[in-house]
């Protein structure tokens, strides 16, 4: 540790249970975080500040303005550009010894498990309950440690989870559903709840790489804000659940496929008999149109209008994020093939952009 990091870190080392061979830990510690928004920007922040060696940023999205109050990375200046870019530069500002790796990509059902190769442990940042599921499944088939959190409204939950599983996230969330709890762009969200909740992400990361043997791996902590309040809850492992118990599927991830990734979209496309279906409403779709769609708002289906579409076609609905067009497809149940589109037209007007002989 040269001069300056030394000194960065002092007032830490001298903490007992860290220490210099604690904070060397941590340097030779390398974490992957999914999502860099309003829980994944705090969760970056410390574990830099707390001085893990190598991060991985992974997130396809641009930023926004509806991004600020609550990502606190982001200021107006940045605007429309990577996430994964203005995290890094934010971070190599604080921390110049930092190695940092940068993945603009959606990680969704056809993520391979390798994709987790080198890292030590990863944080769920992300806020659909699909890429929860699909990011649980990656880390129990790596046997990677998983740091989960999820923010609704004033109400946040957070939990760290062993690579082995019993229990896993599926253990405590067996069912949940695309639209059973809302996102934060649907439900609303207060941003003070995600940056803590971020935190303790990184806190419990930090506890664990430094101490696996000390670190409760079962249970789940809930944080409410007003009154403030943070209590535990001891998770029971599920001894048949699919992902990590004595029933596992193995190739988990292929089963019972509901989501299509851009570019498996555009493959689809190449070949006919394929139809997009824009599940948003009107007002969305009037401001904000995509190209070559058939409109049908969510709240005609949940009404019960479902048109007739020929059987030979492959329906693929589509959102702003990826959240209703899940919800949607469970209304659309035909003798069609039908996907959601993965993280939505932002994740589709990302790949476009990046592939634009696509």
């Amino acid at each position: 540790m040269d001069t300056d990091e030394g000194q960065f870190f002092q007032r830490q080392i001298q903490v007992p249970e860290i220490g210099s061979l604690g904070q060397k830990k941590w340097r030779d510690s390398s974490v992957l975080i999914i999502g860099l928004g309003g829980l994944g920007c705090p969760a970056a922040l410390q574990l830099a500040l707390g001085g893990i060696g190598r991060l991985g940023l992974v997130d396809f999205d641009q930023v926004e303005v509806s991004n600020l109050h609550r990502q606190t990375l982001f200021t107006f200046k940045d605007l429309g550009l990577p996430k994964t870019e203005v995290v890094s530069k934010v971070l190599l500002e604080h921390c110049p010894w930092l190695q940092v790796e940068c993945f603009s990509e959606l990680v969704s059902e056809g993520t391979k498990p390798e994709f987790l190769n080198g890292w030590d442990l990863v944080l769920d940042c992300t806020d659909t309950i699909t890429s929860k599921y699909q990011i649980n499944e990656l880390c129990i088939q790596k046997s990677i440690p998983l740091v989960t959190a999820s923010v609704f409204r004033t109400s946040a939950q957070f939990a760290i989870f062993s690579g082995k599983g019993q229990p896993c996230y599926r253990c405590l969330f067996p069912d949940l559903k695309e639209g059973d709890t809302l996102n934060c762009s649907l439900g609303g969200v207060l941003g003070v709840q995600t940056t803590l909740a971020g935190t303790y992400q990184s806190s419990l990361a930090m506890q664990y790489l430094l101490d696996p043997n000390s670190t409760d791996l079962s249970s789940v902590y809930f944080m409410e804000w007003n009154p403030p309040t943070l209590y535990q809850s001891k998770i029971e492992a599920n001894l048949d659940c699919p992902t990590c118990g004595h029933e596992k599927k193995e190739n988990n991830l292929s089963l019972n496929k509901t989501e299509i990734h851009p570019n498996e979209f555009v493959v689809y496309q190449k070949k006919g008999n394929v139809l997009l279906i824009d599940v948003r409403e009107k007002e969305e779709t009037d401001s904000h149109p995509i190209p070559e769609v058939f409109l049908l708002p969510l709240s005609e289906l949940e009404k019960g209008f479902v048109p007739e579409f020929s059987s030979e076609l492959t329906l693929v609905c589509i959102c702003e994020t990826g959240v209703r067009s899940q919800k949607a497809i469970s209304y659309l149940q035909t003798t069609n093939e039908v996907f959601s589109l993965s993280g939505g037209k932002r994740a589709y007007f990302q790949y476009l952009k990046n592939n634009p002989t696509s």
